[in-house]
């Protein structure tokens, strides 16, 4: 009778194996399950730092601020069309329905301390804030992305297709010009003349 031999793995199999999600698909709603008691427990020490060490400036700063991605958001989709190989393409009233999430919502609420102020502490140069603005926001992507899909089971906020989406989906490359964009409009126009008025609001 004949007998085959398992192959072994190769080096390079195993490597890429090891890092392949980082290209790896975005979870769909058939992985969504209930929120587990760690999730729970998670949630409640992030709600609490956030109430404790942030001042009621910060808070209305996220309050605010989250709505206004929502809003930018909702107005992005109308103004483009993703193409089925997941490439974005701008086409204003093309067809495509606004959208936004309430998820997407209350984790910006909740990231915007480290997205903004953090960022600030870290990075004392508005150039260089702008230069690494992206990378700033592909971090929050990862992070918000992985809780989120962590918690229920797959990313109800966004999912990004396409050969430059990464991380199950939670980062897209091609973005890049747009984070710069809003790195400029926050350093140069939105944060200068906000965060002054909000903390005047609470003085």
């Amino acid at each position: 009778m004949a007998t085959t031999r398992s192959r072994k793995s190769s080096p390079n199999t195993k490597s890429s194996s090891r890092w392949s999600f980082i290209h790896a698909p975005a979870p769909t709603k058939k992985n969504e399950h209930p929120i587990t008691p760690f999730g729970y427990v998670l949630m409640a020490v992030v709600t609490t730092l956030w109430l404790v060490f942030t001042s009621s400036a910060v808070k209305f700063q996220c309050l605010v601020g989250a709505g206004l991605f929502s809003c930018t958001e909702y107005t992005f989709y109308t103004m483009t069309v993703e193409d089925p190989d997941g490439t974005v393409r701008v086409k204003p009233f093309a067809g495509r329905p606004g959208h936004t999430t309430v998820h997407q919502y209350i984790m910006n609420v909740f990231y915007i301390p480290i997205l903004i102020h953090g960022y600030h502490t870290l990075i004392s140069s508005t150039f260089v804030r702008i230069l690494f603005f992206p990378i700033n926001i592909w971090i929050l992507e990862i992070i918000e992305g992985y809780t989120i899909i962590n918690l229920i089971g797959y990313n109800a906020a966004w999912v990004y297709r396409g050969y430059d989406a990464f991380f199950h989906g939670t980062i897209k490359l091609w973005y890049i010009h747009y984070w710069f964009l809003m790195g400029a409009a926050l350093e140069l126009v939105v944060l200068p003349t906000v965060l002054p008025l909000t903390y005047k609001m609470f003085a």
